[in-house]
């Protein structure tokens, strides 16, 4: 039930709760994508470090660390593949987004970050010529 909370705060926080759907939720994960809406995005110098901020005033700290991310990615899957991940590992899968939302055009980042055992990662990508929308997934984890 934390996920739930601890994901429409951070979705609210991105002014992207209304139209918000949830793309998979079970009780150790939820992810949910949207459309920023947050007109304070334009302040910030980058995609990566407006997350940044938006995690901070969530209360997380920012995972920067690759082998907590590459774990951060595995339960994912292992919870999305009911545990049996070896036919199609999906190792550093931010790192994918991202490249494949580059290469058809769009700027994109990610950022992780924790609060005890809750991890959370939020990716932005948008259009490189219009910069709208701003889409936004925001994946929580439990444990």
């Amino acid at each position: 039930m934390i996920i739930r909370a601890i994901t429409g705060r951070i979705i609210h926080s991105l002014g992207a709760f209304k139209g918000s759907r949830p793309l998979y939720d079970s009780n150790d994960l939820l992810i949910v994508r949207g459309i920023c809406r947050d007109r304070d995005f334009e302040k910030y110098n980058s995609i990566r470090e407006y997350l940044e901020e938006k995690l901070k005033e969530n209360g997380f700290e920012i995972v920067d660390n690759r082998e907590d991310i590459e774990g951060f990615v595995e339960r994912i899957d292992r919870i999305l593949r009911g545990g049996d991940n070896s036919l199609y590992p999906d190792a550093f899968g931010f790192e994918k987004l991202k490249n494949s939302f580059e290469e058809m055009g769009c700027v994109c980042d990610y950022v992780i970050g924790r609060r005890g055992d809750i991890t959370v990662g939020i990716s932005m990508w948008y259009d490189r010529m219009k910069r709208e929308p701003r889409f936004v997934e925001v994946v929580c984890c439990q444990g």
